[in-house]
């Protein structure tokens, strides 16, 4: 009888142990691995840097008490790229998302130059475009840092 009731409770432990950290950075990596390839596909010459910085934790939630992982690219498009030019590296960079997996939380929100999306595990993707800066960020969400 003891057995049964531990190891009914190891089982309810188990599915309260939240999500795996471990697993959230990886898929938050491969979706922003994603958007930064498809930002690098677009046409040559209209991107003219794109610098991936190193993924970092940052603290979030209320008093700052959670942690969650943050990866982040800056591209510059190059002056002598046009309004169309502009336009596609923004709809190739916002079409590697997944309609199936992402829910929009803020897309379009300023003429189609930026939007959020959001997956079922809590994994948000931003994309913005503001002359000349293109800006990809994925974060994993925000989980209890105890």
């Amino acid at each position: 009888m003891f057995a049964a009731w531990l190891l009914s409770a190891s089982v309810v432990l188990a599915g309260c142990a939240g999500p795996d950290i471990a697993e959230l950075e990886s898929d938050a990596e491969s979706a922003f691995d994603t958007l930064v390839a498809a930002a690098g596909a677009v046409e040559e010459g209209v991107l003219r840097t794109l610098e991936v910085a190193s993924s970092e934790v940052q603290r979030c939630g209320e008093q700052d008490r959670g942690v969650q992982r943050a990866f982040t690219a800056v591209g510059s498009v190059s002056v002598a790229a046009d309004y169309a030019a502009e336009d596609a590296l923004v709809e190739a960079v916002t079409a590697a998302i997944d309609p199936e997996e992402w829910t929009a939380i803020d897309a379009d929100a300023v003429a189609g130059k930026e939007g959020a999306w959001v997956d079922e595990s809590g994994i948000v993707a931003t994309v913005s475009y503001d002359s000349p800066l293109l800006v990809i960020a994925v974060f994993t969400p925000c989980l209890d840092a105890r």
